[in-house]
């Protein structure tokens, strides 16, 4: 074993020198390394928009929605203290979903209007990051304010401080509730600025006309990834209908899942690529210490041990190109937003070095400035990244895997070689 560690090392060193790593190792290794890095930061940025996506999701039907009967839930404040005392449950707001139409000074536009109570924003930090004030605040305190998204507001023409009237049928009548805008959000997501709109409980419960009920109980809990553990106990206090986010988004998270699968799938392949760089490299290697294998052959290497020679050289540099591809994606994936910034202030500083240049000569237009995420056309200024455990072990086992894989023919031929023949044509 020792003298198959020694030359595995051995072939991974210079000729002429016993410091570095031979050229044609060294291929390999960038190949390994880059493909691990990039393995990292791809599926790191999968996992931010993703997670950034679930967070959405959860922001308004919250982690667990506890429904009442057609009555709602009268005496919801039992309910309320009983639930909140159980073991992970962080919060329990009362809650109405209201569909209507919101008229303002342009068009009427279908809303879905949610009650909350009038201090959840200040309250909840996750909600408040998940929905950013664009324009006034999110005070529900006052009577009939209301909070709506920003493409909600530009469809119905409505600005903070403006009136709009909320339209409901009843018995095939419609019937308006003036409300004053006093806050206008974003939340990133498509269809949350587009419909949706808040008001307090109280004020639903007067439109309603159930001032001691609500439509519903929302709960939020320490690990929402998991709340599928905090039905029971929420059912014995409470054994009536009951949603987790995870049902009412099923079909989004199953797209997300296939997803990520999808991305896995294309890495492998991708990564298949760097299986036959290394098996190009690794039979030049062979090709390249036929002489000396023959050599040692005829003193009295075993073929077993020839193949294993060129196998722990395979695992080593999967190893080692793996590791330090995996530290270099971490690397870049922390500070990836900031390098993005510091590309726009490089392009930026480019172009108005050539403006004033250009401007010596003739009139031209001064350029705008550049940036990776236009906040007029996206709704994220930078990427958000999460990277998770199991996806480095992805990446570290592909990497090892295909690099081992990689010198199976190159260790085999080599295990096949004969001294005479080999050393015959020298």
């Amino acid at each position: 074993m020792n003298i198959i560690l020694y030359l595995a090392a051995k072939y991974l060193k210079f000729k002429a020198s016993d410091r570095g790593i031979s050229r044609i190792a060294t291929i390999a290794f960038l190949t390994v390394m880059f493909s691990s890095t990039a393995s990292v930061v791809i599926l790191s940025g999968a996992n931010g928009f993703h997670s950034s996506f679930k967070d959405k999701l959860m922001s308004r039907d919250a982690h667990i929605t506890i429904l009442g009967s057609d009555d709602g839930i009268p005496d919801y404040q039992k309910y309320i203290d009983q639930i909140s005392q159980i073991d992970g449950v962080e919060r329990v707001i009362p809650y109405f979903d209201i569909q209507g139409l919101l008229k303002g000074s342009l068009r009427d536009w279908g809303s879905f209007v949610k009650a909350i109570p009038a201090d959840y924003y200040a309250k909840d930090d996750g909600f408040k990051k998940s929905f950013y004030i664009e324009q006034g605040s999110f005070d529900l305190y006052n009577p009939h304010s209301i909070v709506m998204g920003n493409n909600l507001a530009r469809n119905i023409g409505a600005m903070v401080g403006d009136y709009v009237y909320l339209i409901l049928f009843s018995d095939a009548l419609p019937v308006k509730y003036k409300f004053k805008v006093t806050g206008i959000f974003t939340a990133g997501y498509q269809d949350y600025d587009s419909s949706l709109s808040f008001i307090s409980v109280e004020e639903a419960q007067a439109i309603m006309g159930m001032p001691d009920t609500v439509y519903g109980l929302a709960v939020k809990v320490k690990d929402p990834y998991d709340v599928d553990k905090y039905i029971a106990p929420i059912s014995e206090v409470y054994p009536f209908t009951k949603w987790t986010w995870k049902a009412l988004n099923r079909n989004n998270l199953v797209a997300l899942d296939n997803e990520k699968l999808l991305m896995e799938i294309i890495l492998f392949f991708f990564f298949a690529v760097v299986f036959f760089n290394i098996l190009s490299t690794m039979i030049a290697m062979v090709m390249d210490k036929k002489e000396e294998i023959g050599i040692l052959k005829a003193m009295g290497l075993k073929p077993g041990d020839a193949m294993h020679v060129f196998l722990f050289d395979g695992f080593f540099i999967g190893v080692f190109g793996s590791f330090l591809g995996i530290l270099l994606g971490m690397i870049i994936t922390i500070g990836l937003n900031d390098i993005l910034h510091a590309i726009e202030y490089i392009v930026d500083f480019v172009n108005l070095g050539a403006y004033y240049i250009a401007m010596l000569f003739t009139p031209v237009p001064h350029p705008a400035h550049f940036e990776f995420f236009n906040s007029t056309v996206y709704y994220i200024s930078g990427f958000p990244i999460k990277t998770e455990f199991s996806d480095l072990v992805f990446t570290m086992l592909l990497g090892v895997t295909i690099s081992t894989l990689a010198v199976v023919f190159p260790a085999w031929k080599a295990g096949r070689m004969r001294p005479v023949e080999v050393l015959r044509n020298d």
